[in-house]
């Protein structure tokens, strides 16, 4: 049986011009598979809300990424789904990298199996 991992990064008073930059969240998206060593597959799914705000999945091999983005509050909510853990570092440095990338504070929490 494969054990999946799920992390979410809750982003906070995040800047809101970054959060609605569809370049901007998807590069940041992008790094983090790259960073966790997972494989993109397919095409990724974007959506833009009116006025503001855009959600965006990409399929891995291993499960999948996706961001969902309210630009109105400053906030952002990450999830990633894998059937194989990152290495121990990698929660740290997305953190990090998040927090960078979307101008914000970033809050981790890996969701126990169930």
């Amino acid at each position: 049986m494969h054990r999946n991992h799920v992390y979410v990064f809750d982003v906070l008073r995040a800047d809101a011009a970054r959060l609605d930059d569809l370049d901007v969240v998807r590069g940041a998206l992008t790094g983090l598979v790259a960073d966790a060593g997972l494989h993109a597959v397919g095409a990724e799914a974007v959506h833009r809300f009116a006025p503001q705000g855009l959600s965006l999945a990409i399929l891995l091999a291993e499960s999948h990424v996706a961001v969902h983005t309210w630009p109105e509050h400053g906030a952002a909510y990450v999830t990633l789904t894998s059937c194989r853990r990152p290495d121990d570092g990698f929660v740290e440095r997305t953190r990090a990298a998040l927090a960078t990338a979307l101008a914000g504070t970033v809050v981790v929490r890996e969701v126990p199996p169930a």
